[in-house]
């Protein structure tokens, strides 16, 4: 073992053993792939581990390739070979793969600044936490420091109250030198810094909600003024269609960092906090860790796997549904099947299919319904209407009633607050892990691809009694 000593700008400059620091750099790495990647694992790749590092502010002390097999993706960490592997048998996304390389870029980055005086230096290094830099090395916006300051600024905002209510709040930072809204304006002198000190004044909770007024910040940092978000969008931004779905509430932040490389924070209402850029909503922070979101990629998979006949918005109906519902925190599961003829028997209860009339139980008193058809009643709201008749909000209420959607791939609507049948095979595969739910999803996508929506505002797409991905 090597007893060579390095100088740590951790702590004040008492040397350490570099063995010491890789076996802490090797320990890092597991707890930052956990982090955005929790199920999935990180494996030696060979029979020896290193714990020798060659120091140099120069020398890269990683490689990534991909795994052969295709799935998941090969590293070497200070000549220690290791493979990361997803947690379902669906291979990582091209986009995690490279967060899998930002991860590595800003581990490798923080190491190596310990060989450089200069880098030494710079505080806002160490004093920032690792995986807001591993976040701005992967959206790589223009001014790259303020992301993490801002980001902390955010979250001690989330552990902040007023009036004994929990804030909301917002930040867009500039990626153009000036405020495309308003061309040939400059900040004010003695405009504040956008960091966590403001964070202490109460006003500051009050000015900007983080839904409809966010907080402008330019190329330096400044805090320049406060943004109506919406009419922000309309004045710099050449469309006001989003290519990808997006959260309702959100649509207009998105819509803002189509261009220019700007970046929009948000601290929403539930606590959540959220990161647009290129637009689109990128990043979102809850739980203790920030999740990689790649909607587009995760959308495209969503409409391929629906396939729908028609005019083809089938497919877009069902995802910003589900992403309105899970800002919402509201529960939901949609089925589209493929083969109604085969699938409906088994799936659906026959009192729970869209019939054209309603059942009477007595014809002496038809006002008075038994529960079994009273339910069934209630199909009527939307009788007669398919999914993409149906308003926006109408289809996220009834997927809020307890059950599932089913619909076909044309959008004919075949049921809704429907308890789904569920194959013995089925339930013994997952009833000892899994929700009920969940359990629905997995039996129902064997007919069909299904997205389900949990109350803890997550979405997950499930495919041939598989999870596909998670949003």
């Amino acid at each position: 073992m090597s007893t060579e000593s390095v100088v740590s700008p951790l702590n004040d400059r008492t040397p350490v053993s570099t063995s010491k620091v890789v076996g802490i750099y090797q320990m890092l790495l597991r707890r930052y792939v956990e982090h955005f990647f929790p199920d999935a694992r990180l494996e030696p790749a060979g029979d020896r581990s290193f714990i020798f590092g060659e120091g140099g502010p120069d020398r890269v002390n990683y490689r990534i390739a991909d795994d052969p097999n295709g799935l998941g993706v090969e590293i070497e960490w200070f000549r220690s070979r290791y493979l990361i592997v997803p947690g379902s048998p669906t291979p990582f996304l091209p986009s995690e793969r490279r967060l899998i390389r930002s991860i590595l870029r800003i581990l490798d980055f923080r190491y190596r600044s310990m060989y450089d005086t200069d880098a030494g230096q710079r505080s806002d290094l160490f004093h920032f936490a690792v995986e807001d830099f591993i976040v701005t090395d992967f959206i790589d916006p223009p001014s790259s420091g303020r992301l993490p300051i801002a980001l902390e600024a955010i979250r001690v905002a989330s552990l902040s109250t007023y009036e004994n209510r929990r804030v909301s709040t917002g930040a867009l930072l500039l990626g153009t030198n000036e405020d495309p809204a308003s061309s040939g304006r400059t900040s004010s002198e003695g405009a504040p810094r956008y960091n966590v000190r403001l964070t202490a004044l109460k006003g500051f909770h009050r000015i900007c909600d983080g839904l409809h007024t966010v907080y402008l910040v330019d190329r330096e940092g400044d805090l320049t003024r406060a943004i109506d978000i919406h009419r922000w969008a309309d004045r710099t931004q050449p469309i006001s269609t989003l290519p990808h779905p997006c959260p309702r509430p959100y649509l207009d932040h998105a819509r803002a960092t189509v261009t220019g490389r700007h970046v929009c924070i948000v601290l929403t209402p539930s606590q959540e906090i959220k990161i647009f850029a290129d637009g689109t909503l990128t990043f979102a922070f809850s739980d203790a860790r920030w999740r990689l979101l790649d909607i587009p990629t995760k959308y495209a998979g969503w409409c391929r796997a629906v396939g729908a006949v028609g005019d083809g918005d089938l497919p877009r109906r069902i995802f910003q549904a589900g992403l309105n519902l899970a800002e919402a925190r509201k529960g939901a599961l949609f089925v589209v099947l493929r083969d109604t003829e085969n699938s409906v028997p088994h799936l659906i209860a026959p009192a729970d299919r869209m019939g054209d009339e309603i059942p009477i139980d007595d014809p002496e008193d038809p006002d008075n319904l038994s529960p079994r058809v009273a339910k069934r009643s209630l199909h009527h709201v939307v009788r007669g209407q398919d999914l993409l008749e149906l308003d926006p909000r109408v289809l996220e209420a009834i997927a809020g009633i307890d059950g599932a959607v089913v619909t076909d791939r044309t959008g004919k609507l075949l049921t809704f607050g429907a308890i789904l049948r569920i194959a013995p095979e089925s339930a013994r595969i997952a009833r000892a892990i899994e929700g009920a739910r969940t359990l629905a999803a997995l039996a129902a996508s064997f007919h069909g691809p299904v997205l389900k929506v949990s109350e803890d505002g997550l979405m997950t797409m499930f495919l041939g009694g598989r999870r596909v991905w998670d949003l």
